[in-house]
């Protein structure tokens, strides 16, 4: 048997347009409460929502980042967040695999964990 989430309007609301505002950091830093709380994978630890933008910025050079939406899936807590991002690394063009698992309350982000998968060729 398969559970049903049903989520409330504003952790809908919050989900529907979460893609499009990691394009804009100013609108994603507004998407989260002032104490969110971001962890990556790529770093293993957390730090405020503040200190994710700043470090978003530093890494892009002035561009912000480039994130393409591949899926939503609502969740008791928030929602589950898969998408592309396309970033240089080392100044290598790549693209990488992002799962965001996103606690909400009130309409905004409270929680924020980023996991960053290694896109590796099979052989």
């Amino acid at each position: 048997m398969t559970a049903t989430i049903t989520t409330d309007e504003a952790t809908r609301a919050l989900g529907e347009r979460w893609a499009v505002a990691l394009n804009d950091l100013d609108q994603f830093a507004d998407m989260c409460t002032e104490d969110c709380q971001v962890w990556h994978s790529t770093d293993d630890k957390w730090v405020t929502v503040q200190q994710a933008v700043e470090d978003a910025r530093r890494r892009a050079g002035g561009d912000g980042p480039h994130f393409e939406a591949r899926g939503l899936t609502f969740t008791e807590n928030g929602f589950i967040n898969q998408c592309f991002i396309s970033i240089a690394l080392a100044g290598n063009p790549m693209r990488l695999h992002v799962i965001q698992i996103v606690d909400v309350k009130d309409g905004k982000a409270v929680k924020v964990q980023e996991y960053v998968g290694p896109e590796m060729p099979v052989e």
